[in-house]
């Protein structure tokens, strides 16, 4: 039996009731009537990308909910990834996968070293993409609540906001060492370079930061690689994967 779709609408679920019915942009139209192919009657589970879900059903423009909407808390510790810019849409990979891991925030880093230079509308529309692909993403891997998207923002601009900072680097201590000895935190952000790392500089800045410089095991990945692995280390060792926090119940 195939799951239900699963959709993220931009209207907030909170305190929504069974019978309520949600009105429909003609873009979320297009979405479930041509692209999905759904018909009248249709069942989805809908959700507002921030906390709630409910079944619900097509009718017409709009989608009439079956159930009241139910919250989904967030795990903690917030896991977050600050993923350098590398060469033409390797970001747009990152944001996908790590997406679909369960990361809770992405931020965008004009790295020293990045090759791709981004400001002004190009900026814009990169983060406008970044934000759909990570929309489309949470559909896909039936994520009540999407990821926050921002950037570019400086290697300062990160680091200044980053809380507990792992800063992938080769020769770094061990991840799984590097988090048993952080202990308790409320907001966990792994740091990936660009395609040649962080600069001399740039460690030095994450490091006076409160950075710990870690290794993601015995061989170098990708920089599009590199943060899904770090990712799918750290949901298993905070326990993310013993359940199914992020989906709908």
């Amino acid at each position: 039996m195939s799951l239900q779709p699963f959709v993220h609408l931009g209207a907030s679920l909170g305190g929504r009731r069974r019978g309520d019915r949600l009105d429909l942009s003609s873009d979320e139209v297009h979405h479930l009537r041509t692209v999905l192919r759904l018909k009248d009657g249709a069942e989805v589970t809908v959700a507002d990308g921030v906390a709630a879900s409910a079944p619900a059903v097509l009718v017409d423009t709009a989608l009439q909910l079956t159930a009241d909407a139910v919250e989904t808390v967030r795990p903690r510790p917030l896991l977050a990834v600050a993923q350098a810019l590398g060469k033409g849409r390797k970001v747009d990979d990152v944001v996908r996968v790590v997406t679909e891991l369960g990361v809770d925030e992405i931020t965008v880093v004009a790295a020293a070293r990045s090759i791709s230079r981004l400001d002004g509308a190009k900026a814009d529309r990169a983060l406008d993409r970044w934000q759909a692909i990570a929309r489309a993403a949470s559909e896909q891997s039936r994520r009540v609540i999407r990821p926050d998207v921002r950037g570019p923002v400086s290697t300062a601009g990160a680091a200044d906001d980053a809380g507990s900072l792992l800063v992938a680097h080769p020769g770094g201590m061990p991840l799984p060492t590097a988090l048993d000895e952080l202990g308790a935190v409320d907001r966990l952000t792994l740091a990936v370079g660009p395609e040649g790392g962080w600069s001399d500089e740039e460690i030095a800045r994450l490091v006076a930061a409160g950075g710990c410089l870690v290794g993601l095991g015995p061989t170098i990945l990708r920089t599009e690689h590199a943060a899904a692995a770090g990712l799918a280390v750290l949901g298993a060792m905070l326990g993310r994967w013993a359940g199914h926090p992020l989906l709908a119940t």
